[in-house]
């Protein structure tokens, strides 16, 4: 599909999402908006060779996101977040995303997700905060905290961002790329 037509579709596909739904605030992007995005490599980039088993991944958990349950705790200095499923398949899925983006994290890979306004700033300032990952029998719980007012704010942000995600599935993340 070419590049102007799959903006069209996506565009209509978001539309219709939005109407159907009843969400007033469902924002579609221009035409114009969405081909400065791809002129931007943002979109090229996250479907690079490289990226694609992580995009199969993140899909794979917005498809399966009513499977999903996720607690959050705000920590005065970060965030305490358990993310697990009662499905077997998804929460290993939660378990291999949450690692690989850790992974990615700790060697200056960075993960090209124009969706998110706080994955760049994570990424960009991997170094200002600690991350601690717990592997759990039916998902993932992690810690992430900082000793910084700015990434405290970020790591906080983040994990609400997440948990949109989970809650919402497509909507929420169709909602970030239409910033």
């Amino acid at each position: 599909m070419q590049r102007r037509s799959l903006i069209r579709a996506a565009r209509l596909a978001v539309s219709l999402l939005g109407v159907r739904l009843g969400l007033p605030w469902f924002r579609v992007t221009t035409p114009a908006r969405a081909a400065s995005m791809m002129d931007q490599g943002s979109m090229q980039e996250m479907m690079a060779p490289e990226n694609r088993e992580a995009m199969r991944t993140g899909m794979a958990l917005f498809a399966s996101h009513a499977d999903v349950r996720r607690v959050v705790t705000d920590l005065p200095d970060g965030v305490h977040a358990v993310t697990t499923s009662a499905d077997p398949k998804v929460a290993t899925l939660i378990q291999a995303h949450v690692a690989e983006m850790y992974a990615r994290l700790d060697s200056g890979n960075a993960f090209p997700y124009p969706m998110s306004a706080s994955v760049p700033m994570l990424f960009e300032n991997s170094t200002r905060y600690q991350r601690k990952l717990m592997a759990l029998p039916d998902g993932i719980g992690v810690t992430e905290t900082s000793t910084d007012p700015t990434m405290i704010k970020v790591i906080q942000s983040h994990a609400r961002e997440i948990t949109g995600f989970v809650r919402e599935g497509m909507p929420a993340m169709m909602r970030g790329m239409m910033r």
